[in-house]
């Protein structure tokens, strides 16, 4: 079931309509598991989800247009998932454990991760402002870990505990650095971030 965004068209198709528009997202969702975002087709998708090419583009106007809502479909239940484990941790601990799920995750599912790459850099508007909504909704947990910050600096670190998060996928996906390697950056990043939170604590003592 999509989370989050949706366009006013889409709140406005009839159910049957809905459904059909599901199956071509659950479809080309299933083709991501086994294949490079690169290597699929349109017509894959359609053949999979049972409809017709025309049909499917009734629904989404181009490749890049459906895969921007499967990712989004895919990965927007990440940041909703049981926070129980993070309950007994400090922030720099919180942070490093997430990034590692985040890792582990594109281990398990690394062509949705390729294909997030991918769309990051589309010149399509609709897509792009998916992509930066998915981005948002990911942030958020990261962001909350930083509220002992004010707002600007808490969003600054946000983004950049993002941007080194998805540089170290891009190297995972591209072979240029292995997860051993990965993990060791993560952690060497969060305990700067460590060093910025015992500064602040420093000052409010």
């Amino acid at each position: 079931m999509m989370v989050g965004l949706l366009s006013s068209e889409t709140i406005t198709l009839p159910s049957y309509q809905l459904v059909r528009r599901q199956r071509i997202l659950d479809a080309a969702k299933l083709l991501l598991r086994a294949n490079d975002y690169e290597s699929i087709q349109i017509r894959d998708v359609a053949s999979e989800a049972n409809v017709a090419l025309g049909t499917l583009y009734r629904y989404f106007s181009s490749k890049e247009h459906l895969y921007a809502y499967v990712v989004y479909d895919w990965a927007v239940p990440f940041s909703a998932r049981d926070e129980s484990w993070a309950l007994n941790l400090n922030t720099t601990q919180r942070i490093t454990q997430r990034l590692r799920m985040a890792l582990a995750a594109f281990e398990k599912q690394p062509n949705f991760y390729k294909a997030i790459i991918v769309l990051r850099s589309t010149s399509d508007l609709e897509v792009s402002a998916l992509m930066q909504r998915l981005g948002e909704v990911l942030e958020k947990p990261i962001r909350a870990d930083f509220s002992m910050l004010d707002p600007e600096e808490a969003a600054d670190i946000t983004a950049m505990v993002w941007c080194v998060l998805m540089d170290l996928v891009a190297r995972l996906a591209s072979g240029d650095k292995t997860m051993v390697e990965a993990n060791r950056i993560l952690d060497r990043f969060v305990a700067m971030i460590g060093l910025r939170l015992e500064q602040l604590e420093a000052g409010r003592a």
